[in-house]
């Protein structure tokens, strides 16, 4: 059997809907039906309760995620102690977001290489519900994420170690010509254009939870809505429009002078970069404390 479809079935149970997990896996919804339906021929039984207008996760499937997930994370186990054992171990694979990937992860693998050791590297960058998913699934040995203190932790066992690596602030800025607008304080001047995030995405959970204790309101003529904080600070600094955008990201242009951080009324957001590895993955383990070591 073909490992990919158990994949396809673990997917499907964290997206409770065939449209989602297919668009996951990159294929159609007709394609990755077929797929599921092939699983169910192989194990001989349905997974899937399929009625005329409605499509539904069976009790066999849901009760045995855990045994999916343990068969899974076991057979990706032997597949690298099979290639180790023939001397081409396989790359160390790190999970973050896509922010964290431009502004962070370099000098996280910066300080790892100064360790001495120097293994492929392979980064899956994703927004952070994805990338979670990612390590979750074992396909990731280190996950490194932003946390929020005031947003709930995210709720890991104790199979999993967590290290705060260092801090990071989202903070409200502007950029180009913009930036000479301010009023007295580098106070936004009113109807000022911002770069707003979807209120779902990560940012934007913690964004919309400060606005509602904030000293000034963040009060503007919203002109894009973007998830991508990468590209915010690239608008921000052609005069888009303002934005909250991680200090990591935007530091350099504001020595410079390219960007202006604004008033302290709107606030400054404390995030933690935070490296997840498996208690019982070594590999994980190396590399959290190599990088902690350094620091």
């Amino acid at each position: 059997m073909d490992t990919r479809l158990l994949e396809d079935a673990l997917i499907l149970l964290e997206e409770r809907s065939l449209t989602a997990a297919a668009a996951r896996r990159n294929v159609t919804q007709p394609a990755f039906s077929r797929r599921i339906r092939a699983l169910e021929h192989w194990i001989g039984k349905n997974l899937l309760t399929r009625e005329a207008n409605r499509v539904e996760l069976s009790p066999t499937l849901l009760q045995s995620e855990p045994q999916i997930r343990a068969l899974l994370a076991h057979l990706r186990q032997l597949h690298g102690h099979l290639k180790n054992s023939e001397g081409t171990g396989e790359p160390l694979v790190l999970a973050t977001q896509h922010s964290l990937s431009v502004s962070v992860v370099p000098e996280i693998l910066r300080k790892f290489r100064t360790s001495g050791r120097t293994p492929q590297i392979r980064l899956r960058t994703q927004n952070q519900v994805s990338a979670m998913s990612t390590f979750l699934r074992h396909e990731a040995d280190v996950l490194v994420s932003y946390e929020y203190r005031e947003l709930p932790q995210v709720p890991f066992d104790d199979t999993v170690d967590r290290c705060v690596w260092r801090r990071d602030t989202l903070l409200p800025v502007v950029g180009g010509a913009l930036r000479h607008d301010l009023l007295e304080g580098q106070i936004l001047p009113p109807d000022a254009p911002c770069i707003d995030y979807p209120s779902g995405s990560f940012f934007g959970q913690i964004v919309s939870l400060h606005q509602n204790k904030a000293e000034r309101a963040w009060i503007g003529r919203s002109t894009v809505e973007s998830a991508f904080s990468v590209g915010i600070s690239q608008m921000v600094l052609e005069g888009t429009g303002a934005a909250w955008v991680p200090h990591s990201l935007i530091q350099n242009h504001i020595i410079s002078g390219d960007a202006v951080i604004l008033s302290p009324e709107y606030g400054r957001l404390p995030l933690d970069i935070v490296l997840y590895t498996h208690v019982s993955n070594p590999r994980g383990a190396l590399f959290r404390k190599s990088v902690a070591d350094l620091d």
